[in-house]
């Protein structure tokens, strides 16, 4: 029924009609007033006359400013004006009309002046409370048949003030904030606007879980940005352990046109509690190197490789040429960057399902292409997986890595960028190995030549990474659990994809080649802590609603992961958050004698021959609960 309403609208036509009988009536009034509602001095056969033009001239004003065409429900300051400017403009006319009448003495033009300027500001004033009496009414309407949303707001500052207001102009619902929260115990008891302030430092749990029992469907909404994020942790921690459902705004840039509106306010997602300070990149250096390039991007439709290609897109480049093996991945990546490029005409893309480790196949593609900068992130990243299978592991991490690294040499890529993992520092799983042995291959690859620059960056977990914990969990907990953590202290650095794809840029513009930059993650995360606060913000509790369950650690897991190896030191850079890792790069020629002896015949070798190969040539890497554990005691 509301709907109908509201989807229908008055003819411009009619409110033109309604506006020529304002403008009469506000005329009349206005003769009426000069003379003290003197009906004796009014002479009415001169009065129609003078009512005739004026309706006349108004009339034209109206149809010069279009001022009847607006939706009069959504009147704005822009209609008033345009009410403004066409009462002025036929009231001028009517003074210069009124002012010939008296030099040329004609009676019938001769309007007093007193009853114009009376006449004009009664227009004025009831056009503009017509318009706005019909809004007022209307939103009245519409408001009474909005689902009413109790809601407290925590904060009390600006931005506190600024989601009040955002939520009284929302459309959709009819917003009844309850409070404001604050942790500032001299606000206790003032209010803003009517609404109380409330400084609940202590209590907050209790205080909350009351009000969710008068208002059972009460959300609190968190408008603090400008403190810093392990505060900002802790206390939407404690928020979350009242169970009360809870909201945040989006970063500040991200308003639309600068303006907070309620549609943006969402709910709390793992990766906003694990978000940290924004990364400022230095876009000019970044532009230099890969505007109107030729990029080669390896892994492209990975969740790395993906978001590596759509930051990429902001820097023009000349071509893109993106390489996967994932076909489906690859296509769904292809239809994004199509609908793109049919925005943007100029933008070049061109997707190729190969394997890296297939030499002879992506020469094709450089012989092609000659790409100028490349970004290496095709890779097999699954612990368990390469656990149990070393073979797949050598021959995509080493050898495409090899393949990939020798052909930026060959046809002179200006940059290669390699995408390493933590795991590759003490590694003591197959997978960290072998990174690490492709890490030794790029740096050494490095100091024997001066023509390609090669770099590597080496950071953790990202979070909603193609198989991260973070799917894992959140389907676990949809299908109201167990969520399996492997081990009660087991931690993890972790990482957003867009962040940890910025510094990758940022790291590739760094340097002089050889080195492998290190991103500062922030703190480590106790993932059975990550579970908990997954298992609230879905609105559980855990142990009592949904489950946790410890399953052991996996064959080649550690319970914690390092971004520098025993022998590493590191050295700052002009970037905050990027770290080189300073690791002496060994001979090249005997490099590539050893490894070309792990990968002779690699496919007849048996799974404890190669990762013994693996071992003598990474003599840091210590399998820990792992079936080749039994390789370190006769190493030793």
């Amino acid at each position: 029924m509301i709907h109908k309403f509201t989807s229908r609208f008055v003819s411009k036509w009619l409110i033109l009609l309604v506006d020529m009988g304002i403008v009469a009536a506000s005329f009349t009034l206005a003769a009426l007033a000069r003379f003290n509602f003197e009906f004796t001095y009014v002479d009415p056969q001169l009065f129609k006359y003078h009512l005739a033009l004026v309706v006349f001239f108004r009339l034209i004003g109206f149809l010069i400013f279009q001022s009847y065409s607006g939706i009069v429900r959504h009147t704005s300051l822009e209609d008033i004006k345009n009410l403004f400017n066409a009462l002025l403009f036929s009231s001028l006319a009517l003074f210069v009309l009124s002012f010939i009448g008296h030099k040329m003495n004609w009676s019938l033009f001769k309007i007093p002046y007193s009853i114009l300027l009376i006449g004009f500001f009664i227009a004025m004033f009831s056009l503009t409370v017509s318009r706005f009496m019909v809004k007022s009414v209307y939103e009245r309407l519409i408001t009474n048949h909005k689902d009413s949303r109790p809601v407290i707001i925590y904060g009390a500052g600006d931005l506190g003030r600024i989601t009040k207001n955002s939520l009284y102009n929302d459309k959709r619902y009819k917003y009844k904030i309850l409070y404001f929260l604050d942790d500032n115990p001299q606000l206790n008891g003032k209010s803003i606007e009517g609404i109380t302030i409330l400084s609940k430092k202590d209590g907050l749990e209790e205080f909350l879980k009351r009000q969710k029992r008068l208002f059972p469907h009460l959300e609190v909404i968190f408008a603090i940005q400008s403190i810093s994020s392990v505060l900002r942790n802790e206390i939407i921690d404690s928020l979350l352990k009242t169970g009360v459902p809870l909201k945040i705004l989006p970063p500040i840039k991200q308003w639309m046109n600068g303006e907070l509106k309620a549609s943006q306010i969402h709910e709390i997602k793992i990766e906003d509690l694990l978000e940290r300070e924004p990364i400022s990149l230095n876009n000019r250096l970044v532009n230099e190197y890969l505007n109107g390039k030729k990029i080669m991007v390896t892994g492209a439709a990975g969740s790395i490789g993906s978001e590596l290609v759509r930051q990429i897109l902001r820097f023009d480049p000349e071509e893109l040429i993106l390489v996967d093996q994932a076909e489906s991945a690859l296509y769904d990546l292809e239809t994004e960057i199509r609908r793109l490029s049919s925005k943007n005409h100029s933008l070049k893309a061109s997707f190729h399902i190969r394997d890296v480790s297939s030499e002879h196949r992506m020469e094709e593609l450089f012989q092609l292409y000659t790409p100028q900068v490349v970004f290496h992130a095709a890779a097999y990243k699954h612990v368990p997986l390469m656990e149990e299978d070393p073979f797949n592991a050598v021959k995509v991490n080493v050898r495409g890595t090899m393949n990939m690294a020798n052909l930026a040499l060959k046809y002179q890529a200006n940059r290669f960028v390699f995408i390493s993992t933590d795991k590759a520092v003490n590694p003591t799983n197959v997978m960290g190995a072998s990174k690490r042995l492709a890490e030794k291959y790029v740096q050494s690859l490095n100091a024997h030549q001066n023509t390609t620059r090669f770099v590597t960056t080496r950071f953790g977990n990202v979070l909603g990474s193609n198989g991260s914990v973070i799917p894992l969990f959140k389907k676990q907990i949809e299908k109201g659990g167990p969520v399996t953590v492997t081990h009660p202290d087991i931690i993890r650095y972790f990482m957003t994809i867009p962040e940890a794809c910025q510094l990758v840029l940022e790291a590739g513009t760094m340097g002089k080649g050889g080195e492998i930059y290190v991103f500062e993650m922030g703190e480590p995360v106790r993932i059975v802590d990550l579970a908990h606060r997954m298992i609230r913000l879905s609105g559980f509790e855990p142990d009592e609603d949904v489950r946790i369950e410890f399953t052991g650690l996996r064959p080649g897991e550690k319970l914690y992961e390092e971004l520098l190896g025993d022998l590493e030191k590191t050295k700052a850079t002009h970037h905050p958050k990027i770290l080189i890792a300073q690791v002496k790069p060994e001979p090249h020629e005997e490099l590539q004698r050893a490894f070309m002896e792990l990968l002779k015949e690699l496919e007849t070798k048996s799974k404890v021959e190669i990762v013994r190969h693996i071992k003598a040539l990474v003599p840091e890497y210590v399998s820990e609960n792992s079936v080749y554990s039994s390789l370190d005691e006769t190493k030793s």
